[in-house]
């Protein structure tokens, strides 16, 4: 249980990085960003050692859960740290542009998508029963993040911002975007 708390605290430290962004409360808070994502990394291990199982699949239904989640956590690096210019995203502050192509064409929150099955594929993997307590309460917050980033600090902080919540869903992606993404990577 400590560990969902720890995980949760992590969550913590990006709301206050991000407000960080806008408000320019003092540089220290920057790290917070590293800090929060380590905390949540490292209770996410713990959480996978704990031995505490509610059931257990065959070995190769394991390979192929963990495979998936594998995919998922891919995915979920790809839409944060690979769509996006890491230095514009996480450390500059000023003259950003949102990003409306790729995965960001499918919706404005893709890594939402990624966390969730990857943690979600790592409980059906395992059986670990804090596996799911922390697919279903990180999901949570982190929808929480990005609707606040969504609300409050993207339009204030993302040039072309608004024009592209008007344009594109915040996570439930349609026919739409969907087509919308995979043209965006047609074209490169």
């Amino acid at each position: 249980m400590g560990y969902l708390v720890l995980g949760s605290m992590g969550f913590l430290l990006l709301y206050v990085f991000d407000y960080n962004k806008v408000k320019r409360v003092h540089d220290i808070f920057q790290i917070f960003f590293m800090i929060g994502i380590s905390l949540i990394a490292y209770a996410s291990i713990m959480i996978h050692l704990n031995p505490i199982t509610t059931f257990s699949v065959h070995f190769w239904l394991a390979g192929i859960f963990y495979l998936l989640a594998f995919v998922s956590g891919l995915f979920m690096f790809y839409a944060l740290f690979g769509a996006l210019p890491f230095k514009q995203t996480y450390i500059k502050t000023k003259d950003n542009h949102t990003i409306t192509t790729g995965v960001y064409a499918l919706c404005r929150h893709p890594g939402v998508w990624g966390f969730f099955f990857l943690y979600f594929f790592l409980y059906l993997a395992t059986g670990n029963i804090l596996m799911l307590a922390a697919c279903v309460l990180w999901t949570i917050m982190d929808i929480l993040h990005v609707w606040i980033q969504d609300q409050y600090f993207f339009p204030k902080t993302l040039k072309g911002y608004t024009d592209y919540q008007q344009n594109t869903p915040f996570l439930l992606f349609n026919r739409h975007s969907l087509k919308q993404c995979v043209s965006s990577f047609k074209r490169v």
